[in-house]
């Protein structure tokens, strides 16, 4: 598809092809770093439950991260049906090429410049954009709004929602405003703190509603009875102890929708299967899906990771977490359970040829990264790492490692010395501090990052192969 549609497209190809000189993806080329980054997205959707679709529009508010001037952007923007780009009231060239879209800058961005463009658009039904009679909700961004999801990306959010005047609406950031306009129902949505678009995401419905209070965060629950609440706020304030942090943000929105493989989140916002709403106090998977989808509010909201190289801090650790709450509310023998269910769940895929490291920097993309690999060998990895340094130190290190990279991003280095710091190993020479020095001696902690994390063989293992 093509902006200002009946003009010759040869202008659009030769701009196209001077891209590589101002430092642009020229139109079939490798993903290369982009040259610019984004500041705050404001979007305002308007939902169409009867036709399933979506009008939106996004504001786009950038500026250069290179000496020379910029002549294109590339947007991540799935299926979107791009109506028009523009930049004030000009119209912009664009350019479609798979899930990415090429925008065309008349004038190139300069160095120092702030710019603003804007994206409208159409979506639909997508894997990550669910539609039904009576709900709407989200999982991946680029499927509800163009955006640029590059690694390391962090911008802020204003998002309007127009919905049916008798749904209940949810969405990352906190609720500024609610009006009513010709039988709609208008919520406007403000996320301050810069964060990667992934973590953005709305679902609006006709649900019921149920809410309380946890520690001073409003909890509310959609979808689902009051008999939820109780779990979901234990499970918040075991996270906050574990972490040694409180909940990052005002309100927590707890989303019970239609479809059994519902799982996601967003900043301030999880959305669950209707169906695991029933006896979640007693059924471990509902109570390890609640807890390990929370989680991510401290691990990927509350510290992100770096870049899509170190995904696993996000993923495992929040995994692991979910585990420990299993473990306390259900018991040990639960807990087990849960560890033995992952260790065979990695032992499947490693039979498949699918292990790799938890963490590489050859991974560039979300899709590079992701996959169920990261929280099932990352939950072995840190059972691993739990039985070397003992329970209490274990805790300590994670708070520790929590307090010094809140509200900033974080690399697998940052998480290994928090351990090394706590009467543990030595990253640097592998030597036992601490007065277990004859406990799994051959499993030192520099050693099990080595292998599990860095995927970097030890000596010894090194030595056995010559």
């Amino acid at each position: 598809m093509r902006g200002q549609a009946g003009e010759k497209t040869g202008w659009l190809l030769r701009a196209a092809s001077g891209l590589i000189c101002s430092g642009i993806i020229p139109l079939g080329a490798a993903p290369l770093p982009r040259p610019y980054t984004v500041e705050n997205y404001e979007v305002s959707i308007q939902a169409d439950l009867a036709k399933q679709r979506l009008n939106g529009e996004v504001k786009i508010r950038f500026h250069s991260q290179t000496d020379t001037a910029i002549s294109a952007l590339e947007l991540d923007a799935g299926g979107l049906q791009i109506a028009s780009v523009l930049e004030g009231q000009a119209s912009l060239w664009f350019e479609r090429k798979g899930s990415t879209l090429v925008v065309v800058l008349t004038n190139p961005l300069r160095p120092d410049e702030h710019r603003t463009i804007t994206v409208r658009y159409q979506a639909g039904p997508a894997p990550g954009l669910k539609f039904f009679p009576d709900q709407i909700y989200t999982s991946v961004t680029t499927d509800w709004m163009a955006c640029n999801e590059s690694s390391g990306e962090r911008a802020t959010l204003h998002l309007t929602i127009a919905a049916p005047q008798d749904a209940k609406v949810a969405a990352s950031g906190q609720l500024t405003a609610t009006r009513a306009s010709e039988g709609q129902s208008i919520t406007d949505w403000q996320l301050d703190s810069a964060t990667g678009p992934a973590w953005f995401g709305f679902a609006l419905g006709r649900f019921s509603e149920n809410t309380s209070e946890a520690d001073g965060v409003k909890v509310r629950v959609l979808g689902a009875g009051a008999e939820v609440m109780e779990p979901t706020t234990a499970a918040m304030r075991f996270l906050g102890e574990r972490s040694g942090k409180h909940y990052p943000g005002q309100t927590y929105t707890q989303v019970f929708a239609h479809g059994d493989e519902t799982r996601a989140m967003a900043a301030g916002l999880t959305l669950l299967p209707e169906s695991s709403a029933q006896g979640l106090g007693k059924q471990a998977d509902a109570l390890w899906l609640l807890t390990s989808q929370m989680a991510h509010q401290w691990y990927g909201l509350g510290i992100a990771s770096q870049d899509w190289s170190d995904l696993w801090l996000s993923e495992g650790v929040s995994a692991y977490l979910a585990d420990a709450f299993v473990g306390q509310r259900l018991g040990k023998e639960s807990y087990g359970k849960e560890i033995e269910h992952s260790r065979q769940i990695y032992n499947l895929l490693r039979s498949q040829g699918k292990d790799r490291p938890l963490s590489s920097t050859e991974w560039t993309t979300r899709q590079d990264a992701g996959g169920e690999i990261l929280a099932h060998k990352g939950v072995c990895f840190l059972e691993l790492v739990h039985d070397l340094v003992g329970d209490s130190a274990f805790w300590v290190a994670l708070r520790l490692y929590t307090s010094e990279h809140w509200g900033q991003a974080a690399t697998s280095p940052d998480f290994q010395q928090a351990f090394a710091a706590i009467g543990g190993d030595n990253p640097h020479t592998g030597e036992k501090k601490g007065a277990d020095k004859g406990k799994n001696s051959t499993k030192t902690l520099a050693n099990l990052f080595s292998v599990w994390v860095y995927g970097v063989p030890t000596e010894t293992a090194k030595k056995k192969k010559k």
